[in-house]
């Protein structure tokens, strides 16, 4: 089984994500609804114990064939998340690993998403063995498609997901983004 690295960006650390960080993961996104709105797989209201089930099945897994999930941690402090699912997740990208994300509301519109993000990029496209990476973002979540965007994806497709906090099917945006994109985009951490 693969095992996730630590990594570093000038202001952040990612570490794989532990049991440790169930609590903040229910304070930070389970129970605010300004955050947990923009996922698919987020309950609402939060359900106690959806959080400590999401960890038990990310730990125990190979991050390589499930999915690849990272504590953002500013200053020891856990921020947020970021993930890199296995391919599979988008029939209409099935060859393409998928990368998503999430920062707690107090840690928004300070760069660090877009920080994780490209840490996130640049180990996936190595450990995948990939030149193609996808997302998905809710056609409405204009501040997640322009940090997509400013990394270098590039729009493929739209597809339609269950939303579970918002109990409904939302539009989504598919985009892709290639090596070449990527390195082209970079900002020096």
């Amino acid at each position: 089984m693969t095992h996730l690295p630590e990594l570093r960006t000038r202001r952040l650390v990612l570490r794989p994500i532990s049991l440790g960080d169930t609590e903040a993961v229910i304070e930070l996104a389970g129970k605010d609804f300004q955050v947990a709105r923009w996922l698919t797989s987020f309950s609402w209201p939060y359900e106690d114990g959806s959080a400590e089930a999401f960890l038990d099945t990310v730990i125990e897994q190979d991050p390589l064939e499930t999915e690849a999930v990272f504590a953002i941690t500013l200053g020891g402090v856990f921020i947020g998340v970021v993930a890199v699912e296995a391919p599979g997740d988008l029939k209409e990208l099935p060859n393409a690993p998928t990368i998503g994300y999430w920062i707690g509301r107090a840690f928004q519109g300070h760069g660090y998403a877009r920080e994780a993000v490209e840490a996130a990029l640049d180990w996936a496209f190595g450990a995948f063995a990939t030149d193609v990476i996808a997302a998905r973002a809710y056609e409405e979540n204009t501040r997640s498609r322009a940090l997509l965007r400013k990394v270098g994806f590039k729009p493929y497709s739209i597809t339609e997901r269950f939303a579970k906090p918002l109990d409904r099917r939302v539009s989504n945006v598919v985009v892709r983004l290639s090596q070449a994109d990527f390195e082209k985009q970079r900002v020096p951490a």
